[in-house]
């Protein structure tokens, strides 16, 4: 039998954190993070990958090595999948799983399941995607935010509208209360006040609303046009006010600078993190297709980004 599933859609930096550990707090929600290997290999046309080259890319994933989920060999990609699933889930419980990009390919694998549209205002997105070391300025940082929502765009065309809820990070900062009952009521379950536990359990403090409209204080006026050069049109149908500067033409030589320091931002970034030598091991064999030796590098690499995570 194939379980249900609450899919929590939302662009990295949007509050999925946050989400989780309030869904996961829920006596009758299990939210165990993210899942996006569950859909990343699936093509946008719905074909799915072979299931030899879906174990190996497997075996190099972190997240999915996190989860310390058992692959049964015999199963078809989808049969794993729903396998997954399973496993996933406990009695009496929905289960709620984090998805960060590639939304519209749910529907191939999973055409039952609920969907909670986690929106934030790209402005705030694109400045803490710097702080990950993603991007080197806003102007490039903005680019997985458009991603995501142009993804939900295109979900949001396969699936009823009762299949899905409306959920802004800024909302839930400044009235999470009243949010995670309307949160509940969509999911079907009773809300509870132990969502808001999570704050004895992890590194993450009360809603806190001097995370909302950081970017008015935290950008400079040419970032925030940067942002919204790009972004203007998205933002205006998510309910985004925009800022009132003026949006600018980037000509040839500062996109070309953008370009430039956005590139050397992440390679400063990469080699402070995995220093030196792990840096261009990986990128050499990466170049050179060593596939053991890459295998070698990136199983390196995804110990050191497991001491990152909050």
């Amino acid at each position: 039998m194939k379980r249900k599933v609450v899919f929590i859609c939302g662009a990295l930096r949007s509050g999925s954190s946050l989400t989780h550990l309030m869904l996961d707090h829920h006596p009758e929600i299990k939210n165990p993070g993210e899942f996006d290997f569950l859909f990343d290999q699936v093509a946008d046309n719905g074909e799915l990958p072979r299931i030899d080259s879906y174990h190996q890319w497997l075996a190099l994933h972190r997240i999915f090595q996190s989860k310390q989920l058992s692959v049964d060999p015999l199963l078809s990609y989808a049969d794993l999948t729903q396998s997954f699933i399973e496993q996933l889930s406990q009695p009496n419980s929905v289960l709620a799983l984090n998805i960060h990009r590639g939304f519209d390919r749910i529907p191939f694998l999973c055409p039952d399941a609920k969907f909670i549209h986690l929106i934030r205002d790209p402005r705030d997105v694109a400045k803490s995607s710097i702080g990950m070391g993603w991007a080197g300025n806003v102007y490039y940082g903005i680019d997985h935010w458009l991603d995501t929502e142009l993804a939900w765009k295109r979900l949001q065309a396969k699936i009823l509208p009762e299949q899905y809820f409306e959920l802004k990070f800024e909302d839930l900062i400044l009235s999470p209360e009243t949010v995670l009952k309307e949160l509940c009521l969509f999911i079907a379950v009773p809300y509870s006040e132990k969502m808001f536990n999570y704050v004895d359990e992890s590194t993450y403090s009360q809603p806190d609303p001097s995370l909302v409209r950081q970017w008015k204080t935290k950008l400079t006026i040419r970032e925030v046009q940067y942002v919204e050069s790009k972004a203007q049109k998205l933002m205006s149908e998510l309910g985004y006010d925009a800022s009132g500067y003026p949006l600018i033409f980037i000509g040839p030589i500062e996109r070309f600078w953008l370009k430039v320091s956005n590139k050397l931002f992440k390679m400063k970034f990469a080699i402070k993190r995995y220093g030196f030598s792990l840096y261009c091991k990986e990128r050499i064999s990466r170049f050179l297709k060593l596939e053991s030796l890459n295998n070698q590098a990136r199983l390196m690499i995804n110990k050191v980004d497991q001491q990152y995570l909050k």
